[in-house]
Order: C-alpha cells, then sequence, then structure tokens
C-alpha cells in the first residue's frame, strides 16, 4: 500500500515538474524592449500563421534567444499564451528611439514652428514637399507622432505628414464656373473634410446674439452688462483686441504686439485693466469674442518696411492707413501671438480676424509676394495657420467678409473670388464661423432689385440671405454663419436705425433660414443706441 501511494506520489511530482519545464521552456528568460518601426502599426506573425499589428511604442517581453526562419533572424515574445515573432530591427531599448522614419511627405500646405507650442514662423512648406525627419516631440500611444522636427528647422503637427503623398482634398470642380479675375483661381484651392471641434471647457452658443464693445468702452464694462442683462436673448459680447480706424489702436499694453510693432501709441487701457474687464463678462456668464482687425494696421507697417505694401518705392496707402501684406509670415505670426495671448491671459473664447483680405484697390502695387501665392490662397494659408494655433488652446476663430462675397443672386449660387481675396466657400470652409458684414447702407440702388435697400432692411436681409444660403449649400463643411447687423445710424443717407430697423434686420435672416446669431456693429458703442432697442432684440 505504502508502495503504491509513493509510486503515485513521485508520478504527480514528475507532471507538476513537466509541466513547469513546458511553461518554463515556452516563456522563457525574457527582456522588455519597445516596439519601433517607420510606420504607426507594426505586422507581426505568429506560430499558427496569426497576424496582429500593434502600435510602435508598444512594451514587449522578448525571450533571451533568436529564432531562424527563413534565414532570417526573429526575435519571439508572448501574446496572450500565443507565441509571435518580431525583427530584431524593430527592438530598441529606449521609447523615443521607437520612430524611424527618416523622409516623410507633406499633405497639407503648412508652417514650421520654432517649437511644437510656438506660433514663430521658421519657414512655410507647401502640399507634396519631401522633408527630412531630424526629430520628434512624443510618441502618442496609438504610434502616431504629434510633432515632428523636420529639415533640422522646426515643427510640423503629425496629422499634416506621412510617408505618402495623398491628396485628401475634396473636389474643387464645382466652382469651374466661379468668377475670380485677380483674386485666385478658386479650383486650385484645396478643400477639406473640417475636424468638428467642441471643446468639452469651452462652449460655443448654437445662436450668438452679441453686442458689440471697443476698446475705448472697458472702463465702463459694468454698464455693458447691467444693459444686457435687461434681455435674456444677449449672450455674447464682441470685444475688440486690436483696431485700425486710421492709427493701430491695441486695447491694453501686450508686450506680445509691442515687439512687432513698437510704434503703437493708441492704448486706451492698462493690461490689467482690460483684463479685469473681460474677467467681468466671462463671471456673468457671456461668451466673448475677440476682435483683431489684421491686415489693416498702420503701426505694424510703419514698423516694418518690408512686410507692407509699396507703391512706386514708397509706402502704399488706402483708406489713409498702410497695411501689412497678406503675404507677411511675420504679419501672420504677429497677430496669431496676440490671438494666442488674449485667449491664454485674458480668456476669450474666441478669436474674430476682420481685415483678412486686401485692400479694395491695389492697382501697381507690390502686394510682396515673395511666396508665389494667389491672392485667396494666402488668405486660406494664413487662416488655416491661426486655426491650428487657436484650436491647439482650446479657442474657435472666425473671420469676418464683406456682405457681397456671399453673391448677388437669391435664385442661383453666384460666389465670386473677390480682387481683395475673399471667397466664401473656402473661408467658411476653414473657420468654425463666418461673419459677414451686409450693413444696409452699404449697398447700391437696386441691389436685388431693391430701390432703396437702406431702407427696406427687412427685404434687403432676407434677400441677402437667400444669396448666403446658397454659399453655404455649396461649402463643403460650412462654418456657423453669424452675420454682423447695422446698429447704428446711416449718416450717408441721413437715417435714423431705430429699434424696427434692427428687428427688420434679424427677421430677415430668420426668414432667409441663414440664422445661427447676430452681432450688432456699432463703432461707437454707443449705449444710448443699445438702450434704444436691447429690449427688442430676439
Amino acid at each position: 500500500m505504502k508502495k503504491r501511494v509513493l509510486l503515485v506520489f513521485i508520478i504527480f511530482i514528475f507532471g507538476v515538474c513537466s509541466l513547469l519545464f513546458d511553461v518554463v521552456n515556452k516563456k522563457g528568460s525574457t527582456t522588455s524592449y519597445y516596439l519601433a518601426g517607420d510606420q504607426v502599426l507594426i505586422e507581426l506573425f505568429g506560430e499558427d500563421d496569426n497576424v496582429i499589428s500593434l502600435p510602435r511604442g508598444t512594451v514587449l517581453n522578448i525571450k533571451d534567444k533568436t529564432v531562424i526562419i527563413d534565414g532570417i533572424e526573429y526575435r519571439q515574445f508572448l501574446l496572450d499564451d500565443d507565441i509571435y515573432y518580431v525583427l530584431e530591427k524593430n527592438l530598441v531599448s529606449e521609447r523615443n528611439d521607437c520612430v524611424l522614419e527618416n523622409k516623410l511627405y507633406t499633405l497639407r500646405n503648412c508652417a514650421l514652428t520654432s517649437d511644437y507650442d510656438s506660433y514663430e514662423i521658421v519657414d512655410y512648406l507647401f502640399e507634396n514637399q519631401e522633408v527630412d525627419v531630424t526629430g520628434f516631440h512624443e510618441l502618442l500611444e496609438d504610434g502616431t507622432v504629434d510633432y515632428y522636427y523636420v529639415n533640422n528647422t522646426g515643427y510640423m503637427s503629425g496629422k499634416y505628414l506621412a510617408s505618402n503623398y495623398e491628396d485628401a482634398s475634396l473636389d474643387a470642380s464645382i466652382y469651374n464656373d466661379v468668377g475670380f479675375n485677380y483674386g485666385g483661381d478658386p479650383t486650385k484651392i484645396k478643400y477639406y473634410k473640417k475636424d468638428e471641434v467642441n471643446f468639452v471647457d469651452n462652449k460655443m452658443p448654437d445662436i450668438v446674439r452679441a453686442l458689440y464693445i471697443n476698446a475705448n468702452q472697458i472702463w465702463n464694462i459694468d454698464s455693458y452688462i447691467e444693459l444686457a442683462k435687461r434681455n435674456s436673448n444677449i449672450n455674447a459680447f464682441v470685444v475688440d483686441i486690436k483696431d485700425c480706424y486710421i492709427d493701430t489702436q491695441l486695447a491694453y499694453y501686450s508686450e506680445v504686439a509691442l515687439s512687432y510693432a513698437p510704434s503703437i501709441s493708441n492704448i486706451p487701457n492698462t493690461y490689467d485693466e482690460y483684463k479685469e474687464g473681460i474677467t467681468k463678462l466671462k463671471d456673468a456668464g457671456y461668451y466673448v469674442i475677440g476682435r483683431i482687425t489684421t491686415f489693416k494696421d498702420d503701426a505694424f507697417a510703419n514698423d516694418n518696411i518690408d512686410e507692407a505694401l509699396m507703391f512706386d518705392g514708397d509706402y502704399y496707402t488706402y483708406s489713409d492707413v498702410k497695411w501689412p501684406s497678406i503675404y507677411s509670415r511675420k504679419a501672420w505670426e504677429y497677430n496669431v501671438a496676440l490671438a494666442l495671448e488674449a485667449v491664454n491671459e485674458m480668456g476669450f473664447n474666441e478669436i474674430q480676424f476682420d481685415y483678412v483680405r486686401l485692400p479694395e484697390s491695389v492697382t501697381d502695387v507690390d502686394l510682396r509676394n515673395i511666396y508665389d501665392e494667389d491672392r485667396l490662397e494666402a488668405i486660406c494659408n494664413f487662416l488655416n495657420y491661426a486655426k491650428d494655433k487657436l484650436h491647439e488652446a482650446g479657442a474657435y476663430i472666425s473671420a469676418d467678409v464683406f456682405g457681397e462675397t456671399s453673391g448677388h443672386n437669391q435664385d442661383e449660387f453666384s460666389c465670386f473670388v473677390s480682387n481683395y481675396g475673399q471667397f466664401w466657400p473656402a473661408i467658411s470652409n476653414i473657420v468654425d464661423a463666418i461673419s459677414s458684414m451686409p450693413y444696409p447702407d452699404h449697398f447700391a440702388a437696386y441691389s436685388y432689385d431693391i430701390a432703396h435697400p437702406w431702407e427696406d432692411v427687412y427685404d434687403l436681409m432676407y434677400s441677402w440671405g437667400k444669396a448666403t444660403y446658397l454659399a453655404q449649400e455649396n461649402t463643403y463643411y460650412p462654418a456657423k454663419c453669424r452675420t454682423w447687423i447695422q446698429a447704428q445710424d446711416s449718416n450717408r443717407y441721413g437715417i435714423e436705425y431705430t429699434s424696427d430697423y434692427i428687428i427688420d434686420q434679424i427677421q430677415g435672416l430668420k426668414d432667409a433660414d441663414i440664422y445661427d446669431g447676430f452681432m450688432t456693429w456699432n463703432a461707437a458703442s454707443s449705449l444710448s443706441k443699445y438702450e434704444s432697442y436691447i429690449d427688442y432684440i430676439n
């Protein structure tokens, strides 16, 4: 009996040892490595013809022996108790060594910046250019790279680079019949599927109903808040950050802006005074949009002659103002630097770029077009650069355009590319909100067959709205259409714009079904004028 028990015990021990031997033999001694490669996903094969793809950067526990398969050396690793094989070249000891690509191709036009989180432009690349990969910022968990360092020059977003160039743009031939003259051929512009943004801690209202406040009224911000509270429909304010009527006005003392344009002297608020005003608006629950006059900037042009429009060897002035070139990367950088400061330090929800264009007349003007871009192309390239930087900062972007850019025909699509470089479908495809300025007293007699559009404001806004509806319908992934309405009297025609005029403009937009909100344009930000119709805005 004892011999039988002993025999059973010996057999049991032998079985356990055999099992342990099999386990040890299968797993073996291992060392941890990172999976590396020149692609985001690395394809690996197993013993039973299993094939898996793992993101580079994945940690693998590699057996400390080499396996020869078809004359090629592989290393083994276990995944869910299955054996897989990996090439030696795909294993590295440091995570920072996981990115093996040496050359990539640009998928879009894009600025190179001095650092991954910088706005400073060190070079500008156009689509389908080969670049040398000389570093990167961070390898993400899915195997992608957030920013590559290329050409030993600057950083570019990984989403705009690939191992092979593929044109992901949408069909531009739908604009074959669009007139363009000097503005640029709209079929040569790239239109893309838009990445919709919705920041968790920065919600854009579905419909924005905003009052405008210029920089000179920041001291009286409490009165505007008190006025807005009389009408619960008001949910936003547009506040100047930089304007230029004749001379450049900087709303607050900004060292960032002054480093580009040190001659700015019209600065009505200190940094702290301005920040206090914006904070009050935010604390009161309002969505706050910062307005920046972009390519109409006398001080920047005066301080940067090489970046300014020139005529016959001297500054070109239009409306008594010197204008920076729309092609100037330094001007781009200056405006985006100020925008980011306003977002990060003042708390703006959105930045609205006004005067994103050339002057209306630039005959024989040296535009400083050193990149050989069409006018529309330069505007689009600037807005894409600004959008990328603002979205990274958690803010939205909008752009102002002339009222005429949405077309003149309410029965068929009639957009055109203006000589000053604006084309509604191109701009609306880029920004989060497009803000047109169809001010009634800016329209000529018989516009949309309306004898006096500056008086018949409902008919004007309805007809304009119908044309704009068609513009949006013919735009890939259009922005929200948020319209400036005229909220000041017409000195040109001697008309007092009472509350009825304001109500009729808004109703015209609504009835045309082109209503994502409105903003009241009153250059003086007159409290008395706002008070005269605040109770009637809906």
